[in-house]
Parts: structure tokens; sequence; C-alpha cells
């Protein structure tokens, strides 16, 4: 009798959280869900991430880049692969280092920027692909599972602020999985069409993880070969 009573009251707790928390997934505005993600990223100081960019060329997909990256305030590491090309590059303090996988050996550029989005390679900043002037609408899709995290995902046709997608592309549609509970993007998606090119389509894929967790980025050893 007492096991079946302590039965029912777990499973009647078990349905009002879920109760509850169908209560709190229906109440989801997600313009509001969006804006809300959307400062909170640009708050982040620290974090990693993996990207894939491709074309689609009359239905034949070409992968431009495949990297994974860290960021720590304006510190940047990234490694992977550019246009079938490895690459291993850090951005710290103003300079640039290059791993020459020909050569064998560091290259040490210097910058006169302190801002890695200046220097127009989107790997090095991922969240510069995710930047809107305006949003007219945005569309809840529902709810999809991003690494181990429930997110909301959501929908919509921007106008964006950066200046290399703008200058080449148009009809941008992105989908964001927000982690609505934290407020805070888990992996969003762009899609676009070329301007001169209409049958050339790109598409980028972003996922973010351990945000504003401890992670240093130090310069390599220069003087030691890979």
């Amino acid at each position: 009798m007492v096991t079946t009573l302590v039965a029912i009251v777990i499973a009647g707790l078990l349905s009002a959280e879920k109760i509850h928390d169908y209560y709190i997934k229906s109440q989801l505005d997600p313009q509001v869900e969006l804006d809300r993600a959307y400062k909170n990223m640009a708050a982040v100081t620290s974090y990693k991430y993996s990207l894939l960019s491709t074309f689609t060329v009359d239905q034949r997909k070409e992968v431009i880049s495949e990297v994974v990256g860290e960021k720590q305030g304006g510190n940047t590491h990234i490694k992977g692969e550019m246009v079938n090309t490895p690459v291993d590059i850090y951005y710290i303090d103003r300079t640039i280092y290059n791993y020459d996988s020909f050569g064998k050996k560091w290259l040490v550029i210097p910058s006169s920027t302190s801002n890695s989005e200046e220097l127009l390679i989107s790997e090095l900043n991922p969240l510069s692909n995710f930047r809107f002037k305006q949003v007219s609408m945005v569309e809840k899709l529902g709810f999809e599972e991003i690494d181990g995290t429930e997110c909301l995902l959501a929908k919509c046709k921007p106008s964006v602020e950066n200046q290399l997608l703008e200058t080449m592309w148009k009809d941008f549609e992105y989908r964001i999985w927000i982690d609505f509970r934290k407020g805070l993007i888990k992996q969003a998606e762009l899609k676009a069409v070329n301007k001169k090119m209409l049958t050339t389509k790109l598409t980028v894929r972003v996922m973010f993880s351990d945000l504003n967790r401890k992670i240093k980025i130090q310069p390599p050893d220069t003087n030691v070969k890979n």
C-alpha cells in the first residue's frame, strides 16, 4: 500500500513537472528569445566552436572551410581546413601565427588591428556571421536537442550586418537553436544565394560550447615544428 502510494505521488510530481515544462515552452516568444540570446552572446567573453561552411553549385556541394576554434577575449585559435588546405592559426595581441604546413614552420605576421573581425576571416569570429540590422519576422519551428540541451529552434530572414556577406550574397535565411533556459545560442545556420550566380548557394553552420568558461590561448612555440 505504501509502495503504491509513493509511486502515485512520484507519478503525480513527474506529471506536474511535464505540465509546467510544456507551459513554459508554449509561452516562449521566438522574437523575444532571439533578442535575449543575441544580446547575451554579444557579452560572452570566451567560448569554443566548430564551423562548417559550404557552397552548393548546381546541386554539387563543395566544402569551403571546416574548423574548430576557441576564443578568449580578443584572442583566437582555429584549426582544420580552408579551401582544401590545412590551417592552424592563432590571432593574439595584434599578431597572426599561421602554420605553414608545406614549409613546416610558423609564420609570424604583425597586424595593424586589434579586432579579428577586421581581418575579414569569418572563421576567426563566427558570431560576425550572425549580426543583423533588422529582423522582420521570427518563426518558431519547434524544439530540438543540441549536445544534450533542449533548444528552441527559430527561423528568420533578416538583413545582415556583415560587409563580407553583404557584398556577395542575398536572400539570407537563418535557423537558430536557442538554449532558452540560459538565453544563449547553441547552434546557428545561415543560407544565402549568390548575387551574380543564383544557382550558387552558401551554407554556414556553427555550434558553440563552453560559453564563458575559462579558456587560455597562448602563442605557439614558433621554434618547434609540428
